[in-house]
């Protein structure tokens, strides 16, 4: 997906309110011009105050970039005033000039990107200073320095054009929700030839109540919790009927393993769990079960109990339906039924012969294709290592497994977590299983050597040491981001409050790295109707591949059922499923190129049937991603504490998005 050249970003929170007054009235806000469902919305500026009446001279403060629905406009002495409530739901509470307030069109977020590789996002004062700066001989170097004299003078003054950085932990979304919300944006080529979005931003940290908090934020000591600094390790194998060598190689490594962790005295402090996976016994006879926790991290605290479960995996002697295996069930254990809060290190070696089966596989028991199980992967901060034993039997599912791993693992800043094992050796399987686990020990024993390894390949070229050893150069890297993701947790950290500010979308040293992720914030209501709309669009392209002369018929029927307006679509100008109204409004107008709702419908009817069947086999697996984020009740976020829980909203990834 093209996110506005990867970019764009994020809102607010709401602060202390007035009273719910009694002349609240039961009315819906206004709506945006041109929308039939969507609500106009507001974020105050600072200064902002709520008065009970227009014109009034007292108000209760508010926190800058509160978010508020507007229900009416009133005109008074040549100025504009908004009554406004803090949800939809008719409760109004007060009235706020216009010039103290921004609209909020797109419930757009934006949310720090992995730290792994990348540098600390800069925030100018205005955007001269940043084209200034971004444009200099050396901005890589100057972002350097002056990040070491933020550290050391927490404030470089207020005529300096940087008025903030990023913290130096990672802001933990989860932990402590903040917003960005967008003021203004632009395209920009800078000197060296790149193309960057530059924007002002705005930046507030929720409290527990789900009040704001826009006072500074003190620097927290380097070391503050990295004393309790815990992992997890979850291996998740493939219990096929092949695969009975390596699960014996790699209860012998973590032997060895266990035995060198209590040796150092960390035993405590990084867990192991095991998830086994075969296939479904209704289904496949012989087999024991579809996917099986052998041993939860959070249950499992000594040597003798892990050994003891990897003694019970065993291989089933029977085949399976498929070579390709249902691996996702595992993985799927792995991520939903083990509880990783516990922890800062988060990992899971995935351990198999073959390939995965996707969504589409009518012997799939998730439905989930390959970008849905990632997402929920780092959606939980978890890391996938994939151990891909690339045995003769399985020569010609190599290519297919190795393109689905490297997807599948793909870590942000650093790559593919992707290290296949050639010939399916075993000895080199077992070395590489106790090298991971080992370099894992280690990173437990002394986080702060994590801290301080290399956040990348700043200088264009890698080491020869680093080149020679990639699996040790993945680990240091996605290393450092958990333990700086892990102090952000524990130390409270919370972003910066800027109140405005301008900043760039890509990493100062690797342009190629971006420096936010995008969200998009759904209410329930806007979820479930957008699983409803991927399941009938699915089912309508599905169709239309059996019958093409009848695909405007079925995309029609599939409006009608969605409450679309079908007489949209047509033979004419209409195009696409943006243009044909198919999608509800909350999508229409993102800033960012959607490939499902841009593509013609001239381009589709030309499709190969394969092409055609990915789009739906895509769909699906969406509205399967779409219910996970249904069902995350943790994940569930209230803007404003005025609001009833019918305005909570979820995070959404814009790259999930159709």
């Amino acid at each position: 997906m093209h996110l506005l050249r990867r970019t764009l970003l994020a809102a607010a929170a709401a602060g202390p309110l007035l009273p719910t007054r009694s002349w609240a009235q039961a009315r819906s806000p206004l709506l945006l011009e041109g929308k039939k469902t969507l609500f106009q919305r507001v974020l105050t500026r600072p200064g902002a105050s709520l008065v009970a009446r227009p014109g009034d001279a007292a108000g209760r403060a508010l926190p800058p970039f509160s978010v508020f629905f507007v229900y009416e406009r009133i005109e008074q002495a040549g100025r504009t005033w908004l009554l406004v409530g803090g949800g939809s739901d008719g409760r109004t509470q007060g009235h706020l000039a216009e010039t103290d307030t921004v609209p909020w069109r797109h419930m757009i977020t934006l949310a720090f990107a992995s730290p792994t590789t990348r540098e600390r996002v800069l925030f100018f004062r205005d955007r001269e200073g940043l084209t200034t700066f971004m444009n200099g001989s050396d901005p890589a170097g100057d972002s350097a320095r002056l990040l070491r004299e933020i550290g050391t003078q927490a404030s470089l003054g207020p005529a300096h054009p940087v008025i903030a950085a990023e913290p130096a932990r990672h802001v933990d979304l989860q932990k402590s929700f903040y917003l960005l919300p967008v003021l203004e944006s632009a395209s920009t080529v800078l000197k060296s030839g790149h193309r960057a979005r530059v924007v002002k931003v705005a930046s507030i940290t929720t409290t527990s109540d789900g009040g704001a908090s826009g006072a500074p934020q003190g620097a927290a000591s380097q070391d503050v919790g990295i004393t309790n600094y815990r992992a997890a390790v979850v291996f998740v194998i493939d219990a096929t009927s092949s695969m009975q060598p390596y699960i014996d190689r790699t209860r012998e490594a973590m032997e060895q393993v266990l035995k060198a962790a209590e040796a150092a005295k960390v035993a405590g402090r990084i867990r192991f769990g095991l998830v086994g996976f075969q296939d479904d016994p209704k289904k496949a006879p012989g087999m024991e079960y579809l996917s099986r926790v052998f041993a939860d991290p959070n249950q499992t605290s000594t040597r003798e109990q892990f050994i003891g479960a990897m003694q019970q995996l065993k291989a089933t002697p029977r085949s399976t339906r498929a070579f390709a295996e249902d691996a996702y069930a595992g993985l799927d254990d792995a991520l939903r039924r083990i509880n990783w809060a516990p922890y800062g290190g988060r990992y899971i070696v995935y351990i198999t012969d073959a390939s995965a089966r996707e969504g589409d596989s009518p012997l799939a028991s998730t439905r989930l294709a390959t970008p849905q199980m990632r997402t929920q992967a780092q959606e939980r901060g978890v890391a996938i290592y994939a151990l891909h034993l690339k045995t003769p039997e399985g020569k010609s599912d190599h290519a297919v497994a190795e393109a689905q791993f490297r997807q599948l693992t793909d870590w942000p800043g650093r790559g593919a977590l992707y290290f296949p094992v050639e010939a399916g050796d075993p000895a080199r399987f077992e070395a590489d299983v106790k090298r991971m686990a080992t370099a894992l020990v280690d990173q437990v024993a002394s986080p702060q050597k994590a801290l301080q390894a290399p956040t990348g390949d700043r200088s264009g070229a890698a080491s020869s040491a680093a080149a020679a050893d990639p699996m040790k150069q993945s680990l240091d890297a996605v290393g450092r981001a958990m333990v700086l993701s892990f102090l952000g947790r524990e130390q409270g950290v919370k972003a910066p409050p800027l109140y405005e500010s301008w900043a760039m979308d890509r990493d100062v040293r690797n342009r190629e790295l971006p420096s936010f992720t995008v969200r998009v914030l759904l209410t329930k209501n806007q979820l479930s109707d957008l699983q409803a709309t991927v399941r009938r669009l699915g089912d309508a392209y599905e169709k239309t591949q059996l019958d093409p002369t009848n695909f405007f018929n079925q995309l029609r029927s599939a409006a009608a059922a969605m409450g679309r307006d079908p007489s949209r679509l047509g033979q004419g100008s209409v195009k696409n499923l943006e243009q044909a109204g198919l999608m509800a409004e909350y999508l229409e107008g993102l800033p960012y190129q959607s490939p499902l709702m841009r593509m013609n419908f001239d381009t589709w009817k030309n499709m190969s049937v394969g092409q055609q069947q990915a789009v739906v086999d895509n769909l699906r697996s969406l509205a399967t991603l779409y219910q996970r984020f249904h069902d995350d009740v943790d994940r569930w976020v209230l803007l404003n504490p005025a609001a009833g829980d019918g305005d909570r909203v979820f995070p959404v990834p814009i790259d999930s998005l159709p």
